[in-house]
C-alpha cells in the first residue's frame, strides 16, 4: 500500500499541476535597449514591459557569444562554445557530445516543443532528437528568406539565406511569421494545458530581412518625424562603423509585431487559468544589430552600450532577459548582478525540482536564490572568445574578454593590442586605462590566458566576410 501511494504522489509531482510550465521565448538579435522598459523611446513594447513588471528584469545580462549559433549552444546546452568550436562561429548540438535542457524536462515527463529558429545541426542535430517532442519550422537555416508567405522567396534584395525553414508549406501567401509562430505555440499549450509542458519560441524576428506589415511601419515613421534627428548618427568602431540612434521605423514595426504575440500568449496562459504556475523566460541570443563592416543594413542602436552583434564590447554581449515565476519572484524585482545565458540550463531545471542531463555543461550557475532573495552567485568573473570575425560584415575583429567584478579586458591578439575598461564608471567602454592600470591588465590578462589554455580556444583567427 505504501508503495502504491508513493507511486501516486511521485506520479502526482511529475505530471500534476505542481509541476511548473516553462515558456521560453528567445528572439533573435534583440538588443539590450530594445525594450521600452531598457529605456528605448522609440520601440514599443507593452506587453514585454508587463512581463518585467511581473517579475524580474536583468539589468546586465550577458550571452556567451555575440553571434546567434555559439550562442544558442551556450543557451541550450549550458557549455561554453569556446570549449567546442575551434575556428568557427557556428558549434552545432552533437549527442553524443552535448544535452540541452529539452532533454532535461523531456526525461522529467513533461511534453516538450520547439518553435521557430534552431540553426544548430540538423540530422541526429535536430531538435527532435535532442529533447524537443514536437518541432514546428526548426532546422538548419539562421534567417528566414522573406517573413511574409511564402518564407522561401526572397523578397528583399541582397538576402538569400542558403538554408530555407521548412515546414510552413502551407502558409497563406501573405502570412507573417512572427504570427505563425505564436499561434503554432499557442496551439502547442491549449492542447497540453493539462499536463506539464516546456515550450521553446524561438523568433526568427528581429533578424534580417528587416520587413514589417506596413501598417506598422508607417506609424513608426511619422514617430520618428516627430523626434528630434541626431546630428552624427554614425561613429567609427573597429573593422567598420556603428550606429549611435535608433531610426529604423521598420525594425520598431518587428518588434512590434513580437510585443503582440507576447501579449497574446500573456492572455491565453491567464484564459486557461496556468499563468499562476508558468515560469516565462524572456531572452536575446546576443546584442542587436548595430556595426557593421560594409554598407549592409543595420538595425538598431545599443548605445549607451558600445558596439553590437559580433563585438565582445557590451553591446554585442548585453541582452535583455527577463524571468516571471508567480510566488517566487516578486513583481517588479530588478537585478542588477551580472548573469549569463549559460545559467539558463542549471537554472530552469532548479526551478523545476529536476535533475540535468549527464552530458549538460557545468559552465552557468543556477539563478535562483539571485531571483528569489537577492542572494548572487559566488562568482565573480566571465570570459568570452571571438575566434571567427567578420571584419567587412560586422566590423568585428579576432578577440577574447574577461570581466572580473567591474573591471574588463580585451585582447585583439592580430592587433597586438589590450584595452582594459570599468564597466561601474565607463559602461560605453570609451576610456581605455590598460596602460595606466597595468597591475590590473596583467592580472586580468593572465587569468583570461588560463581560460583559453583551459577550454582550448584557438588562437588561429578565420575570417568570414559572408553576410550573416
Amino acid at each position: 500500500m505504501r508503495t502504491l501511494l508513493f507511486l501516486f504522489a511521485l506520479g502526482s509531482s511529475l505530471f500534476g499541476q505542481s509541476q511548473p510550465n516553462v515558456l521560453f521565448i528567445l528572439i533573435d538579435d534583440f538588443g539590450a535597449r530594445d525594450l521600452g522598459c531598457y529605456g528605448s523611446a522609440l520601440y514599443e513594447t507593452p506587453n514585454m514591459d508587463r512581463l518585467a513588471a511581473s517579475g524580474a528584469k536583468f539589468t546586465q545580462a550577458y550571452v556567451a557569444y555575440p553571434r546567434c549559433v555559439p550562442s544558442r549552444f551556450g543557451i541550450l546546452t549550458g557549455k561554453h562554445p569556446a570549449r567546442v568550436q575551434g575556428e568557427k562561429d557556428s558549434p552545432h548540438v552533437e549527442p553524443v557530445r552535448d544535452a540541452t535542457f529539452g532533454q532535461a524536462f523531456q526525461a522529467a515527463g513533461y511534453s516538450t516543443f520547439y518553435r521557430g529558429k534552431w540553426h544548430l545541426g540538423e540530422g541526429a542535430s535536430n531538435p527532435d532528437k535532442m529533447g524537443f517532442g514536437t518541432i514546428v519550422a526548426a532546422g538548419a537555416a539562421g534567417a528566414t528568406r522573406s517573413f511574409f508567405a511564402p518564407y522561401t522567396v526572397s523578397k528583399s534584395k541582397g538576402h538569400d539565406e542558403k538554408d530555407a525553414i521548412v515546414g510552413l508549406d502551407d502558409a497563406p501567401e501573405g502570412e507573417y511569421l512572427t504570427d505563425r509562430l505564436t499561434q503554432e505555440t499557442m496551439k502547442f499549450i491549449e492542447a497540453n494545458q493539462d499536463k506539464p509542458f516546456c515550450a521553446v519560441l524561438a523568433h526568427y524576428a528581429v533578424h534580417t530581412p528587416i520587413e514589417a506589415k506596413k501598417h506598422l511601419t508607417k506609424r513608426f515613421e511619422q514617430k520618428l518625424a516627430t523626434m528630434p534627428k541626431a546630428e552624427v548618427e554614425w561613429e567609427k568602431e573597429s573593422a567598420g562603423e556603428n550606429l549611435l540612434v535608433q531610426n529604423n521605423a521598420t525594425y520598431a514595426a518587428m518588434i512590434e509585431s513580437v510585443d503582440n504575440g507576447i501579449g497574446r500568449l500573456l492572455g491565453q496562459l491567464k484564459k486557461l487559468g496556468i499563468e499562476d504556475n508558468t515560469i516565462i523566460v524572456l531572452a536575446s541570443d546576443h546584442g542587436g544589430l548595430s556595426a557593421r563592416g560594409g554598407k549592409r543594413e543595420v538595425a538598431t542602436s545599443n548605445r549607451p552600450l558600445r558596439a553590437g552583434k559580433g563585438h565582445l564590447y557590451d553591446g554585442g554581449l548585453r541582452i535583455p532577459l527577463l524571468v516571471k515565476w508567480p510566488g517566487k519572484v516578486k513583481p517588479g524585482t530588478e537585478i542588477a548582478t551580472p548573469v549569463s545565458t549559460l545559467d539558463l540550463m542549471p537554472t530552469l531545471t532548479a526551478m523545476a525540482g529536476i535533475a540535468t542531463p549527464k552530458l549538460a555543461g557545468s559552465d552557468g550557475v543556477s539563478l535562483v536564490d539571485l531571483l528569489q532573495t537577492g542572494t548572487a552567485p559566488a562568482r565573480d568573473t566571465f570570459y568570452w572568445h571571438n575566434p571567427a570575425p567578420r571584419p567587412a560584415s560586422t566590423g568585428d575583429l579576432f578577440s577574447s574578454a574577461i570581466r572580473v567584478g567591474d573591471w574588463k579586458l580585451l585582447d585583439f591578439p592580430g592587433e597586438r593590442r589590450v584595452e582594459l575598461y570599468n564597466l561601474a564608471t565607463d559602461p560605453g567602454e570609451s576610456q581605455n586605462l590598460a596602460t595606466e592600470r597595468p597591475e590590473d591588465r596583467e592580472r586580468l590578462l593572465a587569468k583570461l590566458n588560463a581560460w583559453r589554455k583551459e577550454v582550448g580556444a584557438s588562437m588561429q583567427a578565420k575570417e568570414k566576410k559572408k553576410k550573416k
